[in-house]
């Protein structure tokens, strides 16, 4: 049977193949690292529009190997953008180098590189 708890948890693509939304990922409390479309913990789609989530909402939990590593590279990734970007993209970079930072220290991973 169908339920609307269903309905907040899953979209439907014009394909017919169901993806887990935000809300469902956020509930869920960890990355799965399957690259999903709307991931609340990394910015795996390099989306424009995308925003970290508060860091209230980001909770410790399981954490997959390869989703560490991903963070680190995109921490890494932020702080070198961070150096050579336009001054009209500081704040982005600036935001988005605090969000893995945080992510990582939620996870209770030390980041390696600098």
């Amino acid at each position: 049977m169908y339920s609307r708890k269903e309905e907040e948890d899953w979209e439907v693509t014009a394909n017919g193949l169901y993806v887990a939304t935000r809300g469902y990922l956020i509930r869920r409390g960890y990355c799965c690292s399957n690259k999903c479309r709307n991931c609340p913990y990394i910015n795996w789609r390099n989306d424009s529009e995308w925003q970290p989530l508060p860091a209230e909402c980001i909770k410790r939990a399981r954490v997959a190997p390869k989703s560490a590593v991903a963070a680190q590279a995109l921490l890494a990734y932020h702080q070198q953008q961070l150096k050579i970007c336009s001054p009209d993209e500081v704040e982005h970079q600036t935001s988005m180098v605090e969000h893995y930072q945080r992510l990582l220290e939620h996870w209770g991973i030390k980041n390696e590189r600098r």
